[in-house]
């Protein structure tokens, strides 16, 4: 029985699927999990435990679906917009924007069952909105609480939505400094290019400022399903991807110079996709892929591969939206349909491509909480902020929250300003035992960080919650389970493989980094508390610091052919893995 000890030093390759679970060759397979829920996967390596949200507002309505739209008019003026049925609510630094005291809003002829059809592109403080069923809107912005939504009035002819209710079109975008559209219902493949800067003139000529009208030709319905400007414009239809060119040189696109060319044909659905680095990541007309079209010099030409080889399973219910997160660590973030929330950690330069799945905190009915909308927009110079719409059932009623992620880049040493619980809200002031403001968490049983110390869970009731000692710091909220499960040990065997093969994981080695409190063992139903306290310590007390070291654990597992390794953070604390070191004893038989 040679025993063996591992290095598990990096999951860079994210969670893979059940399909991979025998890939022992593979190179990727030592870096993945098989299961990573409430973990992030940082381009270095680690595993760390997600941050928790904050409760920013409820929407308007919760029994209806309302989306998320971003709005940035420079670094430092950058909103979120709440579009609902019929109405646009806005919000700014992680608060809801107020006129009188009450949620300021604008009207808007968008119905609910039309928001996620919306498409928009941005300049300044001037956005355009493109759907089938109505004129190309102007949204514009000149303060917090002056927005102006108005219908666009063009120039020239034939102009996109000048001929009739069948003439509107369905994308937009920005390209080489000319307003561009695309997909009207008379003519799903045709694309209209403005004037050179002169967004809204589509006066038709020869002269290289001209507007342009092109056709995408082809043997069958290509209908486009998004535009997006990279070093070509990239042209995604239900048939294929293109680009739009000046006839294949760096020159700009002039009325005589336009060259349309197939690079793909996987056929691309109606999310819109996103620009990264130097790709667009765009969803598969299923809905269930998505692939990564970039420029390839070898081929001379653009190539697609699929971001979801390694695990299909993870976007198999279906994608209904995307954002991009640059900062800190580069996270693409599609909303499921069955309401998890996927991440991709994206850095193909360090061919870093993680996936790691997202549930939120609360419930919905008899399932779990319901994330519906995501968008990211420019925090401070070091980090975007994510926001996200959550619906969850909250004391009987159907309740949907605008929420905002804390800090990802987590640094603190302060065991006060942890936030690692959904929905929450803080406290800061003098001693008390009574923590109010908790309506929108009415009913429902609450995690508590008091002081820097984790609390016993209460019952919100008349939104307030009563403490067991006074505190001066808190953060109330619903938990969420951080889990990390391992692919199947391989440690070699003297005849080969150790798959398949009776073997026992006598210790493992944690290397943690910024970690308070977590449990280790060979399956969720079998885990261990590791301490991180003495005996002598003061339990109202937080931990004085975080760990960033070893900890040995005895591993009380029996003999088994799998050879799993399981890590949970259940409590409103930090958690980050940087490697596992287990111990192994394999029987040959």
């Amino acid at each position: 029985m040679p025993r063996i000890t591992l290095a598990l030093n990096s999951f860079v390759s994210g969670e893979f699927s059940a399909r991979m679970d025998g890939r022992i060759d593979f190179e990727k397979y030592s870096s993945a999990t098989k299961t990573l829920e409430n973990f992030l996967v940082s381009p270095q390596g680690a595993a760390s435990r997600r941050v928790g949200t904050q409760h920013i507002a409820e929407v308007k309505d919760s029994t209806k679906k309302t989306r998320l739209i971003p709005f940035e008019f420079s670094t430092t003026q950058t909103y979120i917009l709440e579009f609902g049925d019929q109405y646009i609510r806005f919000y700014k630094d992680k608060g809801q924007i107020l006129s009188s005291g009450v949620a300021y809003e604008i009207s808007s002829p968008y119905l609910e069952a039309e928001l996620f059809d919306i498409k928009f592109a941005q300049s300044a403080d001037v956005m355009y909105l493109c759907h089938p069923n109505h004129d190309v809107r102007k949204l514009s912005r000149t303060g917090h609480t002056n927005w102006t939504l108005s219908t666009v009035s063009f120039t020239g002819s034939p102009s996109p939505g000048l001929s009739g209710s069948d003439n509107r079109p369905s994308c937009v975008s920005f390209f080489e400094q000319r307003l561009v559209f695309a997909n009207t219902n008379n003519n799903p493949q045709s694309l209209w290019f403005s004037k050179a800067g002169d967004y809204e003139n589509f006066t038709t000529g020869t002269n290289a400022a001209d507007a342009m009208i092109y056709t995408i030709a082809s043997n069958q319905v290509n209908a486009i399903q998004y535009l997006k400007a990279v070093r070509t414009l990239v042209v995604g239809t239900t048939g294929g991807e293109f680009t739009v060119s000046a006839d294949g040189t760096d020159a700009s696109i002039t009325p005589t110079n336009v060259t349309i060319k197939r690079q793909s044909s996987f056929g691309s659905a109606g999310v819109d996709a996103i620009p990264a680095g130097n790709a667009i990541l765009f969803l598969q007309k299923a809905k269930r892929k998505i692939r990564e079209l970039a420029y390839n010099f070898d081929s001379d030409g653009y190539v697609a591969p699929d971001l979801t080889i390694l695990n299909e399973s993870v976007t198999a219910s279906g994608i209904n939206q995307m954002a991009y997160q640059q900062e800190p660590d580069s996270i693409i973030w599609c909303v499921r349909d069955d309401g998890v929330l996927a991440g991709l950690t994206y850095q193909r330069a360090e061919n870093v491509t993680a996936w790691h799945r997202h549930i939120f905190g609360g419930a919905f009915g008899s399932g779990n909480a319901v994330c519906e909308s995501a968008a990211s927009i420019s925090g401070t110079l070091t980090e975007d902020e994510l926001w996200v719409i959550v619906k969850r059932t909250i004391n009987g009623a159907t309740k949907r929250y605008v929420e905002c992620f804390s800090s990802f880049d987590f640094d603190e040493t302060d065991a006060t300003s942890f936030r690692f619980l959904d929905s929450h809200l803080t406290y800061s002031g003098s001693a008390t035992t009574t923590l109010s403001g908790l309506s929108h968490l009415e009913g429902q049983t609450v995690s508590i960080l008091a002081d820097g110390s984790v609390h016993a869970d209460k019952t919100v009731s008349s939104g307030s919650i009563t403490l067991d000692r006074s505190v001066t710091k808190a953060v109330v909220g619903l938990s969420y389970d951080s889990v990390l499960q391992t692919m199947r040990i391989e440690g070699g065997a003297a005849e080969g493989t150790s798959q398949g093969k009776t073997k026992r994981i006598s210790k493992v080695v944690l290397r943690l980094f910024e970690t308070v409190g977590v449990k280790v063992g060979p399956s969720l139903t079998e885990l261990e508390t590791i301490p991180f306290r003495t005996t002598s310590s003061d339990m109202s007390s937080p931990v004085d610091t975080l760990l960033a070291g070893d900890k040995e654990i005895e591993f009380r597992d029996d003999y088994n052919s799998d050879g799993f390794i399981v890590i949970k953070q259940d409590q409103p604390l930090p958690c980050s893995i940087l490697a596992i070191y287990p111990t192994l004893v394999t029987s040959d038989g």
